[in-house]
C-alpha cells in the first residue's frame, strides 16, 4: 500500500503566500517544500514542520515582500484626490452649486444640533445629577391641582434629620431685584440667590476663590461670580470686601468667587448670599406657603417612590396642625372636603424640559421644540443631500467618456465606485470646513434669535470637531453612493459614444427627490406663516385688560414711607392719567390664596393680587357686578373682588355680599364687593382661571404702574418721574419698563421659532431651487437634439419653454398635494401648546404653495429660455 505524502503546515504556507511577492513565491515555495519532504524522510514530520516554519520566517526579506498595500492605497487616494480637484476645476458651476447646498445644509444642521444638545444637557454637568431630586408641592384643593416648584422652608431640615435616605440638602430662595451698594456706587441687581451653606457640596459650581465648606457658613456672607467680581472690583482681590444688600444696614462680606454658571444650568445667579442672613426663612417654622426650592441629594439605591410615600408623614406631623389653625377645621374634615397635599420628588436633570410646576427659578424649556427643531434640521440636511444626488446624476452624461476610458484602461467597477464616493466625500469635507467657520461666526446671531446663550459651540471641545468631521464624511458617503453606482454602471463601448444621454432617463428618483425637497419647503413655509399668525393673534387678542400706555416702575420699596407722596407728585404731570401700586401684574406670576365659603366646607385656590385704589382704572378692568375698592369705604380692607370664573367656581348666583374666609386673614371675614369680567393673568398658553384682588395691607408692593395719556412728551415725562424718584429715594437707581413690551416677552419662544423658521424656510427654498436647477439641467442636456429638431420644424420659444418645464410644474403640484396634510398635522401638534389658538387659515397653504411655485419658476425660467433660444445647429452637432 502506498504511503500518503504529508504536506507542510497550512499556517506556514498561508503566511508565506501573504507576504511573499508572486514572482518570488513560485520558486521559493518549491524549494522550501523539497527541503520539508527530505526532512520528513530523515527526521520525521514534527521536526520537519518546525524547520519549515523557521525557513518561512527566515525568508522574510525585503526582496521577497509584496508591494506595500498601504503604499498602494496612498497612491490610489492620491490619484482620486487630483482627479477630483481637476473635475471640480473643470466644472466650477457644478462644484460651487453642490458646495453651497451642502454647506448650507450642514451649517443649519450643526446650529440646530447645538441648540438641541444645549437643551438636553441641562444640569448634567453636576457630578451628582443622577442622585439629585427637587422636592415640590402638589396641592389638590377642591379638585383644582396646584403644582409649585418651591416648598415650605423647614422641609429641608426635616428631611435631613428624619430620613436616612437623604445624604444632603440645600435650599435656594430667589430674591427680587435688590439694591447693591459698594463704596458709594449703587446698582440694581436681579441675580441674587439666598442658599444654604451646603450649596457647593451638593452642586458642582467650581469655586475660584474661597472654601466650599466655609464660604456661605456665616450670616451675611456673599459669593460673587467671576464676571461680577470683575464688574465691581476689576482686577483687585474681592475677598473680604464689604457691601450693602437692600435695606439691610449691616455689611455683607465677600467670602468667595465662583465661576459663572454655564448656560445649560437652570440655577442661574450673579451672587449667592448665605440663607442664614434671612432668619425668618432659615429657622422659620411656617409650613403654609412655599418660598424655597428644596434640592435633596439621595444615597445610591434609594427608592424614590418609597421615599415620596414616607414623606407624607411630614404633612400630617408638621403642616396639618397649621392648616387646622388657619382654617378652623380638623385635618380629617379638611381632607373630606376634597383637599390634599403631597410632596413630589422630581429628577433634577429633567427639570428644564419636563417640569410642569409653577414658580420655576427660570422659565423651563419645551420638549416639543426639541422635536420640531430636530425634524427641521434633518429635513434641511436631507434636502442638501438630495440636491447633490440630483446634480451628480444630471452630470452623468459629461462623466460618461471618463468612465469609458477608465474601464478600457482596466479600472474595475469597485474602483470606480470608490473614486466617485471619494469625490463626494472630498466635496463634503470642503463643506464641513466652511461649516465650522460659519457655525463659529453665526453662533452669536443664532443666540440673539433664540434669545438665550448656548453652552456648546464649534470649538467647545475637540469632540465637536471630530463629530463634525464624521458627519461630513457620512454626508459625503450618503450623497455620493447612488451617483457612484449609477456612473460606474456605464458599459465602456456605450460610454465612449458621444450621443450618450444621461442615465436613468425615466428620472423617477430625481423627480421624487425634487418632490420631497419642495414638499419640505412648502411645509416649512406654511408652518412659518401659522407661527406668525399665532403670535399676532396672541398680541392683538383682547386680554381683558389694557397693557398699552402703561409705564411700570420697579422696586417701590426704595420710597419707604414716601410711596403715596411720590404717586401724588407723579399725578401732577399733565401726561400722567393715574398712578397705582400692586404686588404683581398679569404675566408676572400670581401668588395662590385659599378661600372657603362661610357656609360651606369647600376650599378654593385662587391666584391673588394685592393692589391699591384705582388699579382698575390703570388696567382698564371691566366690572360686571358690584364695585371696586374705594377710599370711601373703610371696610374694604376686608373686602375682595373676584372675576367671573371665581364666581362660577364658588357656585354663587348672587356673589355680592357673600362672606369668605382665608388663612391669610386669621379668621376674619372677607366680603365680596365686586365681580370683574374674566381676564388673562398669564400668556395665552394657559386658560383663564379664577382670580381674586385684595387691597394691599402694607407697602410691600413690587410695582408702580403709571397710566400715561399717550402724548408726544414721553421722554420728558420719564425725566420728570426720574427727578421725583431721586428726591424721595436718596438717588436709588430708577428702573422702569413699558408694560406692553414686557408682556410680549411671554412669547419669546414663539418669536424665536418664527424667526428661525423664516431663516430655515428661506434656506430650504434656496437648496431646493439648486436641486431644481440640477434637474432642469439634466432635462435640457438629455433633450438637446429634440430641442434642435423642434426649432428647425418651427416650434416657438413659448412651446419649447413649456416642453422643458412642464415636468417641473407637475412635480411642484405633486409636492403641494403632499405638503398640505403634513403641514396641517404639524401645525395642529404645535398649536396644542396654547389654550387660545388662532384658526388655521387656508390662505397660509395657498400663499406658501404659490411662493414656492413662483420661486421655482424663476429658478428654471433662465435655463429653459436660454435652451429654447440656442442655435439649432449647435444643438444638432453631436460628432
Amino acid at each position: 500500500m502506498k504511503k500518503t505524502r504529508s504536506n507542510p503546515p497550512g499556517f506556514a504556507r498561508q503566511l508565506l503566500k501573504w507576504f511573499c511577492a508572486d514572482h518570488v513565491l513560485e520558486f521559493l515555495q518549491g524549494d522550501l517544500e523539497e527541503l520539508y519532504f527530505l526532512r520528513v524522510e530523515r527526521h520525521g514530520k514534527i521536526r520537519a514542520s518546525i524547520h519549515y516554519f523557521l525557513d518561512v520566517l527566515s525568508a522574510v526579506r525585503p526582496f521577497a515582500f509584496k508591494q506595500s498595500r498601504s503604499n498602494s492605497n496612498i497612491a490610489m487616494f492620491k490619484n482620486f484626490y487630483f482627479t477630483s480637484i481637476r473635475n471640480f476645476a473643470r466644472n466650477k458651476r457644478y462644484f460651487l452649486t453642490n458646495l453651497t447646498g451642502l454647506t448650507i445644509g450642514l451649517t443649519s444642521f450643526v446650529l440646530i444640533a447645538f441648540y438641541i444638545i444645549n437643551e438636553l444637557s441641562y444640569d448634567r454637568f453636576h457630578t451628582n445629577h443622577q442622585q439629585l431630586y427637587r422636592a415640590s408641592t402638589v396641592a389638590n384643593i377642591n379638585g383644582k391641582i396646584n403644582r409649585e416648584a418651591p416648598t415650605s422652608a423647614p422641609l429641608a431640615k426635616v428631611m435631613l434629620e428624619e430620613y436616612p435616605e437623604v445624604k444632603n440638602a440645600v435650599r435656594v430662595v430667589k430674591n427680587d431685584p435688590i439694591l447693591v451698594e459698594q463704596s458709594g456706587r449703587k446698582f440694581i441687581e436681579n441675580g441674587l440667590l439666598y442658599v444654604d451653606a451646603s450649596f457647593f457640596s451638593v452642586f458642582s459650581f467650581p469655586l475660584i476663590e474661597g472654601s466650599s465648606n466655609e464660604a456661605l457658613k456665616e450670616a451675611r456672607s456673599v459669593v460673587f461670580t467671576d464676571s461680577y467680581a470683575k464688574k465691581y472690583f476689576g482686577n483687585d482681590d474681592p475677598i473680604g470686601k464689604k457691601l450693602i444688600l437692600g435695606a439691610d444696614s449691616v455689611f455683607y462680606v465677600i467670602t468667595g468667587v465662583v465661576a459663572d454658571p454655564p448656560a445649560n444650568s437652570h440655577i442661574q445667579f450673579d451672587m449667592l448670599a448665605s440663607l442664614s442672613s434671612l432668619p425668618n426663612v432659615y429657622d422659620g417654622n411656617s409650613w403654609i406657603g412655599s418660598n424655597a426650592h428644596t434640592y435633596l441629594l439621595l444615597h445610591n439605591q434609594t427608592s424614590v417612590t418609597e421615599l415620596e410615600t414616607k414623606m407624607q408623614d411630614i404633612f400630617y406631623k408638621y403642616m396639618a396642625p397649621q392648616i387646622e389653625y388657619y382654617t378652623g377645621q380638623s385635618i380629617g374634615e379638611w381632607e373630606a372636603s376634597g383637599n390634599q397635599v403631597k410632596y413630589n420628588l422630581f429628577p433634577f436633570k429633567d427639570i428644564h424640559l419636563k417640569s410642569d410646576f409653577g414658580k420655576e427659578l427660570v422659565p423651563p424649556g419645551n420638549l416639543s421644540y426639541i422635536y420640531i427643531y430636530g425634524v427641521i434640521g434633518l429635513i434641511i440636511l436631507c434636502i442638501a443631500i438630495f440636491n447633490y444626488v440630483n446634480m451628480a446624476t444630471a452630470q452623468s452624461a459629461t462623466r460618461a467618456r471618463e468612465v469609458g476610458i477608465r474601464k478600457v484602461m482596466g479600472s474595475s467597477w469597485s474602483l470606480l465606485v470608490k473614486q466617485f464616493i471619494f469625490e463626494s466625500v472630498l466635496l463634503a469635507l470642503f463643506a464641513g470646513f466652511l461649516t465650522a467657520f460659519l457655525a463659529y461666526m453665526l453662533k452669536p446671531s443664532f443666540e440673539i434669535i433664540l434669545q438665550k446663550e448656548l453652552a456648546f459651540g464649534i470649538f467647545s471641545s475637540s469632540w465637536v470637531l471630530i463629530l463634525l468631521l464624521a458627519l461630513s464624511i457620512g454626508v459625503g458617503v450618503l450623497a455620493g453612493t447612488y451617483p457612484a453606482f449609477v456612473l460606474s454602471r456605464f458599459h465602456p463601448i456605450t460610454a465612449m459614444k458621444t450621443t450618450l444621454s444621461p442615465v436613468g432617463a425615466s428620472g423617477w428618483l430625481r423627480n421624487g427627490l425634487v418632490v420631497i425637497q419642495f414638499t419640505a419647503s412648502i411645509v416649512i413655509i406654511i408652518v412659518t406663516l401659522v407661527v406668525y399668525n399665532q403670535i399676532d393673534y396672541m398680541l392683538t387678542k383682547n386680554l381683558g385688560f389694557d397693557k398699552e400706555q402703561v409705564l411700570v416702575i420697579q422696586r417701590p420699596d426704595a420710597l419707604q414711607d414716601h410711596l403715596e407722596v411720590f404717586e401724588d407728585e407723579l399725578k401732577t404731570n399733565a401726561n400722567v392719567r393715574q398712578v397705582v401700586h400692586s404686588l404683581t401684574l398679569p404675566g408676572k406670576g400670581y401668588s395662590i390664596r385659599s378661600y372657603r365659603s362661610v357656609d360651606r366646607d369647600e376650599t378654593f385656590l385662587f391666584p391673588n393680587n394685592q393692589i391699591s385704589f384705582h388699579y382698575d382704572e390703570v388696567m382698564d378692568l371691566e366690572l360686571v357686578a358690584g364695585r371696586f375698592f374705594s377710599k370711601e369705604y373703610k371696610a374694604d380692607s376686608n373686602a375682595v373682588v373676584i372675576n367671573e370664573s371665581a364666581v362660577e367656581a364658588l357656585g354663587y348666583e348672587n356673589p355680592i355680599g357673600q362672606k369668605l374666609t382665608s388663612p391669610w386673614h386669621r379668621g376674619e371675614y372677607l366680603t365680596i364687593i365686586g365681580v370683574m369680567k374674566d381676564y388673562y393673568i398669564e400668556s395665552l398658553h394657559q386658560p383663564i382661571v379664577p382670580v381674586s384682588l385684595e387691597l394691599m395691607p402694607d407697602r410691600s408692593s413690587k410695582y408702580i404702574s403709571v397710566k400715561l395719556n399717550g402724548g408726544q412728551e414721553i421722554r420728558k415725562t420719564i425725566e420728570f418721574m426720574e427727578q421725583k424718584w431721586s428726591e424721595y429715594t436718596n438717588d436709588h437707581p430708577f428702573q422702569y419698563f413699558f408694560y406692553d413690551d414686557e408682556y410680549e416677552k411671554l412669547y419669546q419662544n414663539e418669536r424665536a421659532t418664527g424667526k428661525i423658521f423664516t431663516v430655515l424656510a428661506s434656506l430650504s427654498i434656496l437648496i431646493a431651487c439648486l436641486g431644481l436647477v440640477g434637474l432642469i439641467s439634466f432635462n435640457i442636456s438629455s433633450r438637446r437634439k429634440e430641442v434642435g429638431i423642434r426649432k428647425v420644424l418651427g416650434a416657438s420659444v413659448q412651446t419649447l419653454v413649456w416642453l422643458l418645464s412642464n415636468n417641473m410644474v407637475r412635480t411642484a403640484l405633486i409636492a403641494s398635494i403632499l405638503s398640505w396634510p403634513i403641514a396641517y398635522f404639524a401645525i395642529d401638534y404645535w398649536l396644542q401648546n396654547f389654550a387660545e389658538r388662532t384658526v388655521i387659515n387656508p390662505w397660509s397653504f395657498i400663499l406658501a404653495t404659490g411662493a414656492v411655485l413662483v420661486i421655482g419658476g424663476l429658478a428654471i425660467s433662465f435655463q429653459t429660455i436660454r435652451a429654447s433660444l440656442m442655435n439649432p445647429v449647435e444643438s444638432l452637432r453631436q460628432e
